[in-house]
Formats: C-alpha cells, sequence, structure tokens
C-alpha cells in the first residue's frame, strides 16, 4: 500500500493524530484531508486491488500473499507495495482452485495439477494429463496435507497425487457427480473429507482414511453445501461444514453424524479457517467477517470489510486476517477482545456539493434512503453541535438522482424520483414535491439544473423540464431511445436557458427548455458527428458523450479519453483538447484563482485539473482506485464520492507545466 492508501486507511479507521504525523512525513505529497460515511472496520491495515480474480490468500509472520492469474503477489505486513512474480508457463488456462503450501503454491486446471516455486516462480511440476481416469473428468477441487494433493474432479472422483513427482497414489469413486470440496486434516491419521453430488438432491458428506483411500463415513448433506473443512475442538478432531442457506454443522467424522448446529447468514462457499485454537470459525456475512464460537454458536466478533461483494477466500495467521473479494484484498487485524463492527453505518450512493449558511457542504444519500449533510471543510456532520442530520427526508427510491439549484439566499437540494422532482432546504429541512403529472412513473435516469429549472430524464426516454420555484411541469419530450441519452445539461443561449443531451453516437442534441422544441446547434456544434450505434456488451460505446457540462460560456465534453472544451455560442474551441492515457470517468468545472480549470478522472486511477484555456495540468493526484463521481473542486481539495465513502484530496503543491 503506498502512502496515499495507508492515509485513507488511519482516516477511515478515525486515527487522525497517525494520518497528520505521516502527512507531515511527505508534505510535498497530495494526501487525503478527511474521509467520511466509510463503511469500513477500523481493524483494516492494507487495501490492494488486482486486475484478475483472486484464486488464493497466505498470511505469514511477514508477508501477505495472493495468487492472481499467472502471478503471485507479495505484500508486507508494516506496509508498501505489492511485490509481483509472474510464474512460469502458459497463463491462458483457467486455473478451478488454487493453494499456498509452505514454499509452493498448487493449482489445478482441467487436466493437470501444476506447482509453482514461490522464491523463482518456476514451475516444478505439471502432472500428466493421461493420469487422470476417463471416468474421472476434469479437475475441480483441490486439498493439500502429508505431502499429498488430493483433488475432486467433475463426475465424483478423488485422485491423491504425490507433489514430489506428480504420480497418480490412489483414486476412489466418492460422488454422483462434481466434487465441490475436499479438506485434508493431519491431526492423528490423516482423514479426507469430500462434499459433491449431481445436485442438491444427492449431495453427501464423505470421510476417507487417505493412506488408502477407504471411505469410513457417508451421510446425506440436509442442503447443499459447498463450504468445509476440519478443526480440532476440546481436544476432539472435528468437521466443519457451512450449507449455502447458511446452516453450520459441527460432524464427529468416526460416526459419521453431527454433533452441533447453527444458523447463520453465511455466504462463504470455499475452505473454512478457524482461530483461537480452532474453537472459532471466520465466516463471510454480508460483505463482513463474523467470528463464530463452534461451542455454542455465539458471535465472537464482527469485522467489516471495504468489499461491494462477498468474500470469497480467507487466511489467518497470528493476529491477521486476509481476505480477497473478486479482485480485492483486505488485510484486517484481530483485536482483543474481537472488535464488534457497527455494520450500519451510512455507504453512499451519491453526493453533491450545496453552500448552507454561506458555507460549503456536501449533501449526500446514503444506500437506506437518508440523506447526511457534510461540512465540506473538515467531513463531519453540518449544523448544531450534536452533529444531527439537518435534513429529515428519506426517499423510496433505490438509486435517487440529484441536484443543487439556487433559491434567495441558499441552495436547494434536488431529488429526481420516479413521478417528478422533490426540493428539500438543507438549512430547515422544508420539503415540497412536484404534483402529479403526466408523467408516467419511471426510473430516473439524469438530472441538470441552472436558472431556476430542473431538467431530467427517465428509463422511458421521456425528457422533462420543471420550474424549481412551483415545481410545476413546463414541457416533455418523448425521446426515440430511451438509452441513448449518456448526459444531460442545461446551459444559457442567447438570453435562453438550453438543454444539452449527449448521445451514445457521439452527437449533442440541442433543445429549447421553455417548450423543448429540437433547435440546430449552433456554430461549429452541428459539425458534430452522429454515428449510429450499436448497443453492445460494453456500453456505453467509445463513441458515446459520458461527460457533459456548461460552465460559463464553455461547453465541456468528455468522449472515450478526450476532453474538449468549446465556447457555447460558436462551438470554436476553448482551449486545447485534454488527451487521457485512458477513458474518462468524470468531470466537475469551476475556477481556481480567477482561471477556469476542469477536474478530470481517468480509469488509470488518476484525478487531474486541467486549465482550460492552454490546457496545463495543475494538479495531478494518484488514486488507489478509479473515480466515477467527483462532487467538488476547491482551491485547497478536491472531493470524489468512491465506493460508498467521501474522500477530501489535497492540500498540495501546484505542478507547473510547460
Amino acid at each position: 500500500m503506498d502512502q496515499f492508501g495507508r492515509v485513507v486507511t488511519l482516516l477511515r479507521s478515525g486515527q487522525t493524530e497517525r494520518a497528520d504525523q505521516l502527512r507531515a512525513d511527505a508534505p510535498g505529497a497530495l494526501l487525503p484531508r478527511w474521509t467520511a460515511g466509510e463503511p469500513l472496520s477500523p481493524a483494516l491495515r492494507q487495501v490492494h486491488q488486482f486486475g484478475y480474480w483472486v484464486k488464493a490468500v497466505r498470511v505469514d509472520d511477514t508477508y501477505a500473499w495472493a495468487m492472481a492469474d499467472g502471478s503471485i503477489y507479495r505484500m508486507p505486513l508494516a506496509g508498501g507495495e505489492a511485490q509481483r512474480l509472474r510464474l512460469e508457463g502458459r497463463h491462458e488456462s483457467y486455473y478451478g482452485e488454487a493453494v499456498f503450501d509452505d514454499a509452493t503454491v498448487v493449482a489445478v486446471e482441467d487436466e493437470r495439477l501444476l506447482v509453482w516455486d514461490l522464491v523463482t516462480g518456476m514451475l516444478l511440476l505439471a502432472t500428466d494429463p493421461d493420469a487422470i481416469p476417463l471416468r474421472a473428468g476434469p479437475l475441480r477441487s483441490l486439498a493439500i496435507g502429508a505431502g499429498v494433493a488430493v483433488t475432486g474432479t467433475k463426475d465424483g472422483y478423488l485422485l491423491k497425487w504425490d507433489l514430489a513427482d506428480g504420480r497418480l497414489l490412489g483414486r476412489t469413486a466418492a460422488h454422483s457427480g462434481h466434487v465441490t470440496r475436499v479438506a485434508i486434516s493431519t491431526d492423528s491419521a490423516p482423514t479426507v473429507l469430500s462434499l459433491g453430488g449431481e445436485d442438491r438432491f444427492t449431495e453427501t458428506l464423505c470421510f476417507h482414511d487417505l493412506d488408502g483411500f477407504r471411505r469410513t463415513g457417508e451421510v446425506a448433506v440436509p442442503a447443499q453445501t459447498g463450504c468445509g473443512g476440519w478443526t480440532v475442538l476440546d481436544g476432539q478432531r472435528r468437521a466443519v461444514t457451512v450449507a449455502e442457506e447458511g446452516l453450520l454443522t459441527v460432524w464427529d467424522p468416526v460416526a459419521a453424524a453431527p454433533v452441533a448446529q447453527f444458523a447463520t447468514a453465511a455466504r462463504l462457499r470455499e475452505a473454512l479457517v478457524f482461530i483461537a485454537g480452532g474453537a472459532c470459525v471466520v465466516l463471510d456475512e454480508d460483505s463482513a467477517l463474523r467470528i463464530m464460537d463452534l461451542r455454542d454458536g455465539t458471535v465472537r466478533g464482527t469485522i467489516r470489510t471495504d468489499f461491494t461483494h462477498r468474500v470469497d477466500r480467507v487466511a489467518v495467521h497470528g493476529t491477521f486476517v486476509f481476505a480477497a473479494g473478486d479482485v480485492r484484498t483486505n488485510l484486517l487485524e484481530l483485536t482483543d477482545p474481537l472488535a464488534q463492527d457497527d455494520k450500519d453505518r451510512p455507504y453512499f450512493r451519491d453526493a453533491v456539493p450545496a453552500t448552507i449558511d454561506g458555507r460549503p457542504a456536501i449533501i449526500a444519500v446514503d444506500a437506506d434512503g437518508s440523506f447526511e449533510v457534510i461540512d465540506a471543510a473538515d467531513g463531519r456532520r453540518f449544523g448544531d453541535p450534536a452533529g444531527e442530520r439537518r435534513i429529515t427526508l428519506r426517499t423510496g427510491v433505490r438509486h435517487p438522482q440529484l441536484g443543487v439549484v439556487t433559491a434567495g439566499d441558499g441552495d436547494l437540494l434536488v431529488v429526481m424520483s420516479e413521478c417528478g422532482p422533490t426540493t428539500v432546504d438543507p438549512a430547515t429541512g422544508d420539503t415540497h414535491t412536484a404534483p402529479e403529472s403526466s408523467l408516467s412513473p419511471a426510473t430516473p435516469r439524469l438530472i441538470a439544473t441552472r436558472n431556476g429549472l430542473i431538467a431530467a430524464t427517465n428509463d422511458k426516454g421521456v425528457l422533462a423540464v420543471w420550474d424549481t420555484a412551483t415545481l410545476t411541469l413546463r414541457a416533455s419530450f418523448q425521446l426515440a431511445d430511451a438509452y441513448g441519452t449518456i448526459s444531460l445539461a442545461l446551459a444559457d443561449l442567447h438570453g435562453r436557458t438550453v438543454v444539452l443531451i449527449g448521445t451514445e453516437g457521439g452527437g449533442i442534441r440541442w433543445f429549447d427548455s421553455a417548450d423543448l422544441t429540437e433547435i440546430t446547434p449552433p456554430g461549429r456544434f452541428a459539425e458534430r458527428p452522429n454515428h449510429p450505434a450499436v448497443r453492445g456488451r460494453d456500453w456505453p460505446g467509445p463513441e458515446a458523450v459520458t461527460g457533459l457540462d456548461v460552465f460559463g460560456a464553455v461547453v465541456i465534453v468528455a468522449v472515450d479519453d478526450t476532453v474538449t472544451c468549446a465556447n457555447i455560442a460558436t462551438g470554436e474551441p476553448s482551449g486545447p483538447a485534454l488527451a487521457h492515457p485512458n477513458k474518462v470517468l468524470a468531470i466537475r468545472p469551476t475556477v481556481l484563482d480567477g482561471v477556469p480549470v476542469v477536474a478530470t478522472s481517468c480509469d488509470d486511477r488518476t484525478l487531474r485539473v486541467w486549465e482550460i484555456g492552454t490546457g496545463h495540468t495543475i494538479w495531478s493526484v494518484a488514486l488507489p482506485q478509479p473515480v466515477s463521481r467527483i462532487v467538488s473542486v476547491a482551491a485547497d481539495q478536491i472531493i470524489v464520492l468512491t465506493e460508498g465513502h467521501l474522500i477530501a484530496v489535497g492540500p498540495g503543491p501546484m505542478i507547473l507545466s510547460t
């Protein structure tokens, strides 16, 4: 993890003094000033993002390890960048499962078991595809122990391999179908656990002697079960399984019978890991790690990850837990006693800047539809000393579209719902909703505000304009293609307010806001091509106007990796094209020190602030992940919304471009 990531982690966990000290150690760096609304645990120590799905994880005294695609990533527990080691061989094959084993990593593909050295990346072993029995089918699951590997196959076989020379040492038909999980216990006589079957009605749990592959027990499991492992509980070897609906069962492998069962909300489907001498199991429940006592089913602790999806893999060593979700990893530290993390923190879906009582603020909506007003200076709740929310509105819209419009001496929040807009005074909480109109309910998609007007589109292809003061519908227009509209803006043109629509084909359509009559684009805007768009898997396509904003007399347009700025009346360039190394994700114009600028977010995980007139870059900020929402830009900070929380970046020195 780089310095930026370490400061973010400290701020998210409330350790502001440590964050300030780290910032002081590198005063020339652009580092985060505050964070707000994060759904993370104070136990979080490191976050890493990879380009490929993580197949295996491990943590030891010094490093956290992850296997992703054809590489091993080694991350120092003390902090720092991930060290990458490319594994020898071709890597276009699909690795069904992988396991770290001492100084090696072992993986299976359909027809081979492979072993690599963790120091050199050298391929030490690749088994003979012809050694797999024809009836067994492709290799799927994998377990390591006692110097051998056991693989489960698609058609129900268990195969035992010598890890020294790759010989097939044994085989047995264990299940009627796919072997979903294999685990080896080396406590006392080595024993194998396997789970499998053709479907949920035929799935069984089997126990086998490792030496001769003799089956020692078999029992039908009551529900589909894809997760299992071994532990020692009160001196007795026990197997543990978790069904897909969350039922955890502790088994006596000798009797092949359950000794305890507990209901959980677990979703983990990989190998289980245990802590506290094997008495507690680590489970995934809604992107959090729950630590459950196997003796009575009590939840002893909760650690919230920063994942937006379930936890896929977990490793434990000492006081560290290393978890992977999709292509992302978290290193978390256990506490004594174990923390009970609050899972009800806000997870912001959207945020907009506003001015309240003459002070800059951010209004954010969280996942349950409630609104939070945040002071832009420090990220704290805005307003009274008690820190209560100043907006009590709770919208039932799953993903409301937000805007801000100036009215009188302050700003009003605009919330677009299925039937129309609602305005809220953030200073008083006063709320007004548009009267019923001829518009049929539909999910809102885009919103723009300007000059006391609100423009919006919905997923039925309706473009509409409302008056902010009365919330009456001024006009509506049915667009031909509901999803051909990618971006939306309001602008001033020759004394009237116009609506601009950025299209999927790269063009910009212009409408009079009074009656939504389509007008001819002015000047060189009329020359702008609007290519026939073929909606495919990667929608919107490379020609789409994904960013559209108007700042004074300048129209700012983002298409793929380029941002252009042009005079609204003539279409002539207001500055050079701003070329980026990857796709532009967001734009936000403003004025800094009297100079018009535009902040951009790029898929290369970098924020940039450009002078519109010269094209010079005056700020450049590297972030841990791409940002799709730039909330506000000021002289000393940029506020962005990313992965459910707000981050304010800055201050830092200007970058002098030549």
